[in-house]
């Protein structure tokens, strides 16, 4: 039970929490959007914090059954989502958004892209997961790759620039 209240405490601005879920060590949950975390997802920030952020007006859905560890930080400026049963392994970065122009205008932001990850899928340590990534069920992502583009189901992605094979 005194675990359940922590959980419920430490992810009050989360807009929706299933239950079950378990947070162990520090997360930070902010930026005013709608952050959904379904049933029994684990957060596990023992060793270094885990970030949860969406702006407003932007969601960040974390599915069923989600395990995402230490580090690691999801960022949504317009729509983020992890499917159920997925693992996101320590220090992993998600984002929908570059959050600068490659043109040099420091102020213009780019468009938001969608980033989404399947059921199943298994992303590895320090990976990067960019605007528009969408990676198929049962994907696996090779430790410290970078994936920016639509990646088949049941693939196994290495790499930067990331190469894709059929497992």
């Amino acid at each position: 039970m005194l675990a359940d209240v922590r959980t419920r405490l430490l992810l009050w601005r989360a807009s929706e929490v299933g239950e079950g879920c378990h947070v162990f060590g520090r997360i930070w949950v902010h930026g005013g959007g709608h952050i959904r975390l379904g049933r029994r997802v684990v957060l596990d920030a023992r060793r270094a914090p885990i970030e949860l952020h969406a702006e407003p007006g932007a969601e960040l859905v974390l599915d069923d059954d989600v395990r995402i560890e230490e580090g690691s930080s999801l960022e949504a400026t317009r729509s983020v989502v992890i499917g159920p049963r997925t693992v996101i392994a320590g220090f992993v970065k998600v984002i929908d958004n570059h959050f600068h122009s490659p043109s040099g205008e420091r102020n213009a932001r780019p468009e938001s892209r969608t980033v989404t990850v399947e059921a199943d899928v298994r992303v590895g340590s320090n990976a990067v997961l960019l605007p528009g990534a969408y990676l198929g069920a049962g994907t696996q992502v090779a430790p410290g790759s970078v994936v920016s583009k639509r990646v088949p189901a049941n693939s196994f992605v290495e790499g930067n620039p990331p190469r894709v094979r059929s497992r």
